[in-house]
């Protein structure tokens, strides 16, 4: 069973996203903030990161660049959810480190499909 961390701030989103992905059979660990996301993605290493790029106080950027720089955690993959799909927008995420986004609004079979095609990459 593959385990993916989710990180967001939002408790509806975070439920929402986490019932999604645990009717589909993944183990899901979730969590509020980006700094004990980081040590639970450290200290479980998941096989995929799932987290939402605006919080308060927290820079989205560093986290993804913490992340990237661990061993063991650098080629995991890494969707944001982001909560707009403003092309200009789109031009900066390829260059943080996300594998891929989530513009806000989305549908659980998009989640789904996402997750589905990055976690078939992961070479246990």
């Amino acid at each position: 069973m593959k385990t993916i961390l989710v990180i967001d701030e939002d408790p509806m989103m975070r439920e929402n996203t986490t019932e999604i992905l645990e009717l589909s059979h993944y183990q899901v660990i979730s969590e509020k903030s980006q700094s004990r996301g980081l040590k639970i993605a450290f200290d479980i290493r998941p096989d995929l990161i799932i987290y939402d790029d605006i919080q308060p106080n927290k820079d989205g950027i560093e986290l993804l660049g913490k992340i990237r720089k661990t061993a063991g955690l650098g080629k995991n993959p890494i969707i944001l959810i982001v909560d707009t799909a403003d092309e200009l927008d789109k031009a900066r995420w390829p260059l943080d480190g996300a594998s891929e986004y989530l513009a806000k609004p989305f549908l659980g079979k998009e989640l789904l499909h996402v997750v589905a095609k990055h976690l078939s990459e992961v070479k246990l």
